[in-house]
Parts: C-alpha cells; sequence; structure tokens
C-alpha cells in the first residue's frame, strides 16, 4: 500500500491488531508562525531579479547557495546569507530557494514570536523553504548555533531547506556549526531600477536611459531597495511631473526647505498648521483636518480671524498653497505628491525641536473620547511612530510613558495605539518589545501603566507576536500586588478569542501553571481561570472545553483545559477561586450536561478527600436544580464501582468496606475515618 503523510504527521503501517497512543500536545502551534509568500511577490522575483555584477571565473550566488542547499552529496538544506539589510538579501533568498526546487506555494517567511532566537520553534515542513530573517540581532547565542545541526536533520529528512539572513559581524558560530555561508552582493543599482520599471510602466525606460536625470540619482552608495523605490516613483508620476521626480527620490527635502522658507511671514502660520495637520491625518475627511489644524495653531499662540468658518480663502485655495489635493471629500498630501505627508512630519520633527513636545500634545488632544479626530487614532498612532522611528525618537517614547501613566483614559487609549503600531515596527520593534518586557517586570509599575501593557499585548502585537505577548502577560499576572489584574485577564481572553492562537494560549497558560516556580503557578492559575470564566456573555471557557469532545477515551485528565483546572486547584492562593470557578460551571445552564460532568470528574478524580471537594459536591453551595442533578451523577461517576455480586454473596455476614486507596490516598483529610463509609 502506498500513503502520504502531510504536514508533520506520521504515518505508521501495519498488519493485524495495532494500538498506539500519544500524549503530544505541542504540535503546530509550538513552531514560529510561517506566514506564505504572495503569489505576486513570488511572481515579481521571478521577473526582476537581478543578479550581482559579472565576476570572472566566480559563479553567480544564487547558484553557488541553491547548490549548497540540494547537492546530492553532503546535501544541507540550510544555508547562512549573509549581508546588510536593504541589500536585496530577502529577494536573493527567495530566488535561491526558486532554485533549489521549492515550489513557489511552499515559500515562508518566518514570523521572529521570541524573546531569544531558538531553532526548535523553526519548523520544517516537508518539501518547504523559509527565511529566518536574524538581521536585528548583532549576535547570537551558542545554542542556536548548536541547534542548527538538530534542524538540519529534521530538514533533510523531509526535504525542508532554511535560507538565514544576518549581518557579516552578527554571524560568528566559530566551530559550533558548519552551515556554508554565503556572502551577499548586490546587484547594481540601476540595472534593478530599469528591470523594475520594465515590469509596472516599460514606456518610461527613456527616463533611466543615461546618468542623466532621474539615472543620476542612483550613485555608488545606492541600494536595491533605493532603486525599486525610484522606479515606482517614475511609474506612479504622470508624463508631465517628470521635474518631481528628484524631489520624491530625496524624500522633498529641498521642496520643504524651499516651502517653509517662502511661508515664513506672521500671515502664513496658519497654512503651516493646516500642512502639519494634512500631514498627521493623511487622507483623513477635510473637516476633521481643517479643526485639527486650528487646535495646532490655537496652541502656538495663534489667534483665530473672527467669523469661524466663514473667515480666510475658500478650502481649493489652501489646499493649492499647501500642496495637498481634495479626494472625494478628504484632504491627502500623498496623493498630490507621493511620500510628502511623511516627509512634512519628519522636517517639522527634525527642524523644530522646540515643538517636538507640542506636536505630540496636540495629537493627544485630538485623538481624545470628544477630540475631533477620535475616530482616526489608528493614523495618528501610524504617523507619531514614524516619528519615533526618526531623530530624538525617544522623546516619542517618553511622552507615550506620560501619556500611560497620566491617569486618564483617552491619554491611555492613545498610548496603546501608538505602542501597538511601534511594538511591530520593522525598524523600532525589538526595541519596544523589550521596552514593554522591562514594564511588565518592573515591581513600581503604576496601575495604568500595567493596563497600558496589558491593552499592547491584547492588540496588534498580541495578533503578530503571540508568544511575545504572552511572556510579557505572565510578568504582570506573576504580580504579587495584582495591579492590574481586570485588564490583564481580559488581555487573556481576547488573544483566546482568536481561533488561530487558542491552542498555544491555552498551552502557554498550563505550562506556567505546572511550573515549579511559584510566581509562574500565580501567573498561570489566575490566567487559566480567567479562561474558564463562564459568567460573562459569550464565555471563551465554552470554546476552550468543546474541543475535549475529540479527546481518547482515557485521556481526558491529560488534555491541557482540565489540566489547568487540577492546577489552579493545587495553588494555595488560587484554590478558593477554582472552587467557585468548578461550581459556576456544575451549575451553569450554558454547558451540556454530559460535557460538564465529564469535565469535573477528569479535575476531582483522586480529590474526594479534600474537604473542599466534599462541600462542592454536598454542601450549601448548590445554587440551581440542574446543578444539584449533575452531583449526582457526578458522584456516581466518581466513587468506585460496587464489588462483583459473588463477592458480595460470600461475604455477606461480614462488613463491608470499600477499597479506597486509589480515590483517597490521604484519610487523614476525613478525620482518620474512611470517606467512603463516612
Amino acid at each position: 500500500m502506498d500513503a502520504e503523510a502531510s504536514d508533520n504527521a506520521v504515518l505508521t503501517q501495519v498488519a493485524g491488531d495495532y494500538e498506539e497512543h500519544h500524549h503530544t500536545y505541542q504540535r503546530a502551534w509550538q513552531y514560529l508562525h510561517a506566514p506564505h509568500f504572495e503569489e505576486e511577490e513570488i511572481d515579481l522575483v521571478q521577473q526582476t531579479y537581478v543578479h550581482e555584477a559579472a565576476s570572472a571565473g566566480r559563479e553567480r550566488q544564487v547558484d553557488r547557495a541553491a547548490k549548497a542547499l540540494s547537492r546530492a552529496e553532503g546535501q544541507r538544506n540550510v544555508i547562512a546569507l549573509l549581508g546588510q539589510a536593504g541589500t536585496g538579501r530577502r529577494t536573493t533568498a527567495l530566488r535561491v530557494l526558486m532554485n533549489a526546487g521549492v515550489e513557489g506555494k511552499n515559500l515562508c517567511s518566518l514570523v521572529l514570536d521570541w524573546d531569544r532566537p531558538n531553532t526548535e520553534q523553526i519548523p520544517h515542513t516537508p518539501h518547504h523553504g523559509f527565511i529566518l530573517d536574524l538581521s536585528n540581532y548583532r549576535s547570537l547565542p551558542a545554542d542556536f548555533y548548536q541547534g542548527i545541526a538538530d534542524y538540519e536533520k529534521k530538514a533533510r529528512a523531509v526535504d525542508a531547506y532554511l535560507v538565514i539572513l544576518a549581518r557579516p559581524d552578527a554571524w560568528n558560530p566559530g566551530t559550533l556549526t558548519t552551515v556554508p555561508r554565503v556572502d551577499h552582493v548586490p546587484p547594481p543599482a540601476l540595472d534593478v531600477a530599469r528591470r523594475h520599471l520594465r515590469h509596472r510602466e516599460a514606456q518610461r525606460l527613456d527616463w533611466l536611459a543615461d546618468g542623466s536625470g532621474p539615472a543620476g540619482l542612483l550613485d555608488d552608495a545606492a541600494s536595491p531597495g533605493d532603486a525599486v523605490w525610484l522606479a515606482e516613483i517614475i511609474a506612479d508620476c504622470a508624463e508631465d511631473e517628470r521635474d518631481q521626480v528628484e524631489d520624491a527620490y530625496r524624500a522633498w527635502t529641498n521642496h520643504l526647505s524651499t516651502w517653509f522658507r517662502d511661508h515664513d511671514a506672521p500671515e502664513h502660520l496658519r497654512e503651516r498648521a493646516l500642512l502639519i495637520s494634512a500631514a498627521l491625518l493623511d487622507g483623513c475627511p477635510a473637516d476633521i483636518v481643517m479643526r485639527a489644524a486650528d487646535r495646532l495653531f490655537t496652541l502656538v499662540k495663534g489667534h483665530l480671524p473672527p467669523g469661524g468658518a466663514l473667515a480666510g480663502p475658500d478650502l481649493e485655495e489652501r489646499l493649492k498653497l499647501i500642496g495637498a489635493k481634495r479626494v472625494d471629500d478628504t484632504i491627502s498630501l500623498d496623493a498630490a505628491r507621493r511620500g510628502l505627508d511623511e516627509a512634512v512630519l519628519l522636517h517639522v520633527w527634525e527642524e523644530r525641536p522646540p515643538l517636538r513636545e507640542t506636536l505630540l500634545d496636540w495629537a493627544s488632544q485630538i485623538s481624545a473620547p470628544k477630540g475631533v479626530a477620535v475616530g482616526h487614532l489608528p493614523r495618528i498612532a501610524q504617523a507619531v511612530t514614524h516619528l519615533a522611528a526618526g531623530p530624538d525618537g525617544h522623546t516619542v517614547v517618553q511622552i507615550v510613558i506620560q501619556w500611560a501613566e497620566a491617569n486618564s483614559a483617552q491619554h491611555q487609549r492613545l498610548a496603546i495605539g501608538v505602542l501597538e503600531a511601534m511594538a511591530i515596527d520593522p525598524v523600532i520593534g525589538v526595541s519596544v518589545r523589550k521596552l514593554l518586557y522591562d514594564w511588565a517586570g518592573k515591581k513600581t509599575a503604576s496601575e495604568a501603566l500595567v493596563e497600558t501593557v496589558a491593552g499592547v499585548c491584547a492588540g496588534s502585537l498580541g495578533l503578530n507576536y503571540p508568544r511575545v505577548a504572552l511572556t510579557r502577560l505572565r510578568l504582570l499576572a506573576s504580580r504579587s500586588d495584582q495591579r492590574g489584574a481586570a485588564a490583564v485577564a481580559q488581555a487573556i481572553r481576547s488573544l483566546a478569542e482568536e481561533s488561530d492562537l487558542r491552542d498555544l494560549v491555552l498551552s502557554e497558560i498550563v505550562d506556567w501553571a505546572e511550573s515549579g516556580s511559584q510566581a509562574m503557578q500565580q501567573a498561570g492559575a489566575t490566567a487559566f481561570l480567567a479562561l474558564a470564566d463562564v459568567t460573562g456573555e459569550d464565555p471563551i471557557g465554552l470554546q476552550l472545553a468543546s474541543k475535549l469532545n475529540d479527546a481518547p477515551s482515557g485521556m481526558l485528565e491529560k488534555q491541557p483545559f482540565v489540566r489547568g483546572w487540577r492546577a489552579a486547584w493545587r495553588h494555595q492562593p488560587t484554590a478558593a477561586q477554582a472552587t467557585a470557578s468548578l461550581t459556576a460551571w456544575l451549575d451553569s445552564p450554558d454547558v451540556p450536561d454530559d460535557h460538564v460532568i465529564d469535565i469535573c470528574a477528569a479535575v476531582l478524580r483522586g480529590r474526594l478527600s479534600d474537604a473542599t471537594v466534599a462541600d462542592l459536591l454536598v454542601g450549601q453551595n448548590v445554587t440551581t436544580e440542574a446543578g444539584r442533578k449533575r452531583r449526582i451523577n457526578l458522584v456516581a461517576r466518581l466513587l468506585p464501582p460496587p464489588p462483583e455480586s459473588h463477592i458480595a454473596t460470600d461475604r455477606a455476614e461480614k462488613p463491608q468496606t470499600i477499597d479506597t486507596e486509589e480515590e483517597f490516598p490521604d484519610k487523614a483529610a476525613a478525620g482518620g475515618q474512611d470517606p467512603a463509609t463516612a
């Protein structure tokens, strides 16, 4: 018989009777998320890739790397492609994997959802190719290099491939690994620009025909990314906008210097405010942009003219003055000049340092609950994040901290939005995630700061980097002062509501609860009980428990949902809360009878000598008739079976006791009396 197993499945072929059980819950969720490359990007690489300049007697880097990956003898399956960020390594890595025989539908880029590189989290799906970008690491730990050898064996067994991208100064394996090293050589920038322009707008190739004009912008220091940017600018320009190419390529530096110099009079201050407002709120409705501009104008001591909305020139005239375009009823600088919105904010930030705090305060005010731009927080957060990635970015961080600790709901909301954007930003994301870790572990952190970190973890950070978010939530949940406990519980529930993250969240939390560390036990137990809560609307606990229907017979106690409850019960500080939670399950009409009895039996089995269990089953805390009936069935399930009839006949004259050594290991808990006969 011929058969195939996909992904991480194992195929076993046998003859006759066969039985096999596996108790492993770390499966797909234990690996880094590996989104597939879009078909459009793969096609673009196939059609526009440019090799490095030819060198006599030297094989091209793509061919050398592909051979190192897939050669028949001494196959490695892993290579390190070394070079600086922005030199086209990612594109080269894709081309290498294609040349090694990986199909386009099997090409993946790994999301680094970790605080420390770990080869055990790198997937090795059969016939897939993965790109692991470690450019943000200045050095790599020894155990990472050592782990590559084990990964290679797994990858080789299933025909999987891995290309590691790293900076040359960060890759120092010594003798710890023999992974082939390929030093990346960037292609000629002008060739890249021409190839991309031919792909997008071939009739404009004459704009790059010689070294003059736009072609002259690509000097020896230009990167492939610069070349692609230039090609995109040319392709997007109108035929009569050739003179704007240089300004757009140079981020409108000369254009803005000239504009601010020409509009330096006091009567132009209101138009400057409109320009900055249009930059921050690019693409937002015109009335919001204009009212936000007036707010900025008053913050810098400007006096609005009498007459309100009737005063001053018409909108079209003002837009023409600042170089913006009206799209339907919105205002956009980017639509008029690509990238001008970001360039304006960066220009003001760099050239007017005393205005920085005012700009951030203004952004805070207009995004407050009753602020004019309250409905456009994502746009504001994105714009502020660009400033954080620029010069003096720490000023933004300091202001965001002030927002978070201002004991103001609107400031905290803005802080969460900005930190969410910053935490997943490709430039400053690593440092911001480290900052969130430090805040989460800070003993003196205020309630507001704890709630802010939890809010960030529940949002974009948790969706993109769930393990990173859970690590910070663990630190928050283990706090002895329980600051921000409600926000932490809500963040954990929010992550578990995502179906793709549910197994990961539950398994991580159960690992904490079963840890030997008291602090981690506290974090895991409280986090689990937050998930198990069935008192709110559409409780996530019911969704987590529903998966137990698929558990093999006799394996229920080993399932994470049951293990988490047992761990919360064992942890003394949360034992009472665990009892109350299980009581709520027994009395809840939302849980099917068979389901709740199965769960409770698995949780309570072996614990009947516990006084709290007796109170749970037969005490005064029974609140519903359904709960009373369930308890009767549950007790019957938990008690050992009666002796066989022939034994009962032989011993009819003797007092009967039930062997309770297994079910009641501690008779002392029942006052020295066997609970079964008490």
